[in-house]
């Protein structure tokens, strides 16, 4: 495996081929060929790529070099920096077999006969190489199916998707293992011969809080013709390097071998891994990361064959919860609120604070005085958020009884989570106790006693509407920690608090109920009612509301007839929409102009996106009404060849039209906008005699209310669509490239229509 690290977060990622070509990696062909990345929450990345990749430059099967080409973020006053990196490993001698678990494929690599001749690299790049004994069709076919297959001067190289049709799970002495085997024939003159190769990959592993075990089969049942074997060498690494015994143990890392297992136990933390943070209904959890690595080499006693054993196996834990905590070192004398927020990971950056009559970001509230600072622990893999809140600020509510005043800061912290900006937020209540410091030490004594517990023991705030109800709110003081706001009641026992918890109660009742009183007072009716803890006299608290008895109020409106129902005025408007071709079926990355000529091949899956781009209505709805492909620009020109009629695929195509649903993303905000389709690629038969000839794709859309669907377009695809406008949306171009083996190296496909080896993609849109 060739491992490269990179800092910052890439953009994209391309191979190098022969100097000259640039590949773009997107996933479905970094799995066929070999390459995987991963990344940490920092945004640093490691790659890593198999020694048997399409691209690399194979010298005889001993010395292999690569080159990626790494496009980092830039700004908008210049382009984009683009670096070149390269590499070139050793590896010598081949086991019989080698195998590599990777996180997204799994490759077995097998030693060939010497009389085999080579048979043709995976169509996505490599070097030109053929031989008329393969089958042509039949490795077209692998390719499709998101496979690859390939030959060094000495080895067969089959790789394969770890979730691919024809692989399967085996439960392998208690552990399930996915598996995938292959028998590949190398036709010759009076002789067919066939290699086997299987390649057999581990899954998901056991967690506890504290360990991680990984249990991996020591006689790995489908790998073996018989039970007769010997393990010559273990060795366990991190992110595909090897480690010894001292650095093992100074991590806590162990490996045991038993009769029928090799057990890896990593404790969750160690280094060599990583946190992560992540918010599941506001509230806060982390994960942990690590890749081990397990190699393995065995011999079969039998065969006398034996085996390279590698698995790259990234390993994340279940969510765990790490709810914040609000640590209160505030010393009332000093007259400033410390607190302090955490912990948290790395990834968790403080973006404002919420007061009860403000929001201020970090940066404001350093400026009010706050001293907001973040703290990192000393190992410098956590942080908590640290503020000063000096009690004289008008966020801070204050409320003094008798010698006594209380201050309460309430608060609600705005967090984020980098890199996906996934936000959150922490709420608190803090107060702090200040006694008169003039008053005699006796008479303090006796108030904190409970003689005049009311104001100590509770604070409240309350509101009353003009509909005849009042809300009361008792807030718990730290002065009396033994208080049970759940308890309290209103001046009828039977009407307790609406809601409460270990800090607060609160009431919401009418004026005519729970024993609240009424009094006339001149030109005012005052409603009063008393929260207090049964059998505690010393524990009441008073809440009033008055409204004035004697008041008029105007109203004045006007009321007009209508004529006629609403209407929506004609008028004129642009709407632009443009069909792209994405890089595969994720729909993520799209092909831009400077990307062709792009290679496709006959019966090699499009993915098609069309887009209303100018609108941002929701009720808006585009719909394909017609598509079909042309051998010109001229929409009506013979010959023609329908892929959707009337919404729906061309029930005559042998390879029908897929659609793809369309849902909410950080790219698409309206779904009702996108449509995407799949088509195999296909030639007309007339292209295979004129090698110059263009296929065009054609759209014709529908734009219309989704909000009122009245059958038609609008009832979703495969509908009749007569009376709604129609617009000549766009087209796009297939060209037939001269220099195709500059830029993927040769491969010849066999078709029914004709034998035109290879096609690419020239993309031309506009509105007609």
């Amino acid at each position: 495996v060739i491992r490269l690290s990179v800092a910052p977060l890439f953009e994209d990622v391309a191979a190098v081929f022969n100097d000259t070509q640039i590949i773009n990696l997107t996933p479905g062909l970094a799995t066929q060929c070999g390459f995987s990345f991963k990344f940490d929450p920092m945004g640093n990345a490691m790659f890593f790529a198999s020694l048997q990749n399409c691209f690399s430059q194979n010298m005889d099967d001993k010395m292999f070099s690569l080159v990626m080409q790494f496009r980092l973020p830039g700004n908008h006053m210049t382009e984009d920096p683009v670096y070149r990196v390269g590499k070139t490993c050793s590896y010598t001698p081949w086991t019989s077999r080698e195998i590599l678990c990777d996180r997204n494929y799994m490759e077995v690599s097998v030693r060939t006969l010497p009389d085999i001749q080579t048979i043709p690299k995976q169509p996505t790049g490599g070097p030109k190489a053929r031989s008329d004994n393969f089958r042509r069709g039949a490795e077209v076919y692998i390719f499709q199916k998101g496979y690859a297959i390939a030959n060094t001067p000495t080895r067969l190289v089959l790789r394969s998707p770890h979730n691919a049709e024809e692989t399967y799970l085996q439960n392998v002495t208690g552990v399930p293992m996915r598996v995938l085997s292959t028998s590949t024939f190398f036709e010759q003159k009076w002789l067919v011969t066939r290699v086997d190769a299987t390649a057999v990959c581990p899954t998901p592993v056991a967690f506890t809080p504290e360990v991680i075990t990984w249990y991996m089969p020591k006689h790995i049942d489908p790998l073996f013709s018989s039970d007769a074997f010997t393990m010559l060498e273990v060795y366990m690494g991190i992110d595909a390097k090897r480690l010894d015994t001292e650095e093992m143990a100074a991590r806590n890392y162990s490996v045991l071998v038993t009769e029928a297992h090799i057990i890896v136990e990593i404790p969750v933390g160690a280094v060599g891994g990583y946190f992560k943070s992540h918010i599941q209904d506001d509230q806060y959890f982390v994960t942990y990361t690590i890749e081990p690595m397990l190699e393995l080499l065995w011999i079969e006693e039998v065969a006398h064959e034996n085996t390279s054993y590698k698995v790259l196996f990234p390993i994340t834990t279940p969510p765990m919860a790490r709810p914040p905590q609000v640590r209160n070192y505030t010393v009332p004398e000093q007259a400033v609120f410390v607190l302090e927020l955490g912990t948290f990971n790395l990834d968790v950056e403080l973006l404002n604070i919420t007061f009860p009559t403000m929001v201020l970001t970090v940066a404001e509230c350093n400026a009010r005085g706050f001293n907001v600072q973040e703290q990192r622990s000393p190992d410098n893999t956590l942080k908590t958020f640290r503020m000063e809140v000096p009690f004289s600020d008008p966020v801070v509510f204050k409320e003094v009884c008798f010698c006594v005043t209380t201050f309460t800061l309430q608060l609600i912290y705005g967090l984020v989570i980098f890199p996906e900006y996934a936000p959150f937020s922490h709420s608190a209540v803090v107060d702090a106790v200040l006694l008169d410091i003039g008053m005699p030490l006796d008479y303090a004594k006796l108030l904190l006693n409970g003689l005049m517990a009311t104001c100590l023991l509770l604070s409240h705030l309350q509101e009353c509407f003009s509909n005849g109800t009042m809300t009361a709110l008792a807030v718990k003081v730290e002065s009396a920690p033994g208080l049970n706001p759940g308890q309290l009641t209103l001046s009828d026992p039977a009407c307790g608090p609406t809601y409460s918890d270990d800090r607060f109660a609160y009431f919401h009742f009418t004026v005519n109920s729970c024993g609240t009183t009424r009094k006339f007072i001149n030109n005012v009716m005052l409603y009063e009612n008393e929260i207090s803890l049964p059998d505690e006299l010393e524990v009441k608290l008073k809440v009033s509301c008055y409204y004035v008895a004697n008041i008029t109020r105007t109203l004045a409106f006007l009321t007009r007839p209508r004529d006629n129902e609403p209407f929506a005025e004609t008028g004129t408007g642009r709407l632009m929409v443009r069909m792209r071709l994405a890089q595969d079926a994720s729909y993520n990355t799209f092909h831009q102009e400077e990307d062709y000529p792009v290679v496709r091949y006959l019966r090699q899956p499009l993915h098609f996106e069309v887009e209303l781009t100018t609108s941002s209505d929701p009720k808006v709805a585009l719909v394909l009404d017609h598509c079909w492909a042309t051998l010109n620009e001229d929409r009506d020109s013979r010959p023609r060849w329908n892929l959707i009629i009337n919404g729906c695929e061309n029930p005559e195509d042998p390879y029908r039209v897929v659609f793809h649903p369309v849902e909410v993303d950080a790219r698409v905000h309206f779904p009702s906008h996108v449509k995407r389709f799949e088509v195999y690629m296909f030639s007309f038969a007339e292209d295979a005699v004129e090698q110059s000839g263009q296929v065009f794709v054609h759209c014709d859309v529908v734009i219309c209310d989704a909000s009122s669907p009245t059958g038609g377009p609008c009832s979703g695809q495969c509908v009749n669509q007569d009376n709604l406008k129609r617009g000549r949306s766009c087209f796009m171009l297939f060209r037939p490239w001269q220099t195709i083996t500059e830029l993927i190296g040769s491969l010849s496909l066999l078709s029914t229509v004709n034998d035109m080896s290879k096609t690419s993609l020239r993309s031309i849109m506009y509105i007609m």
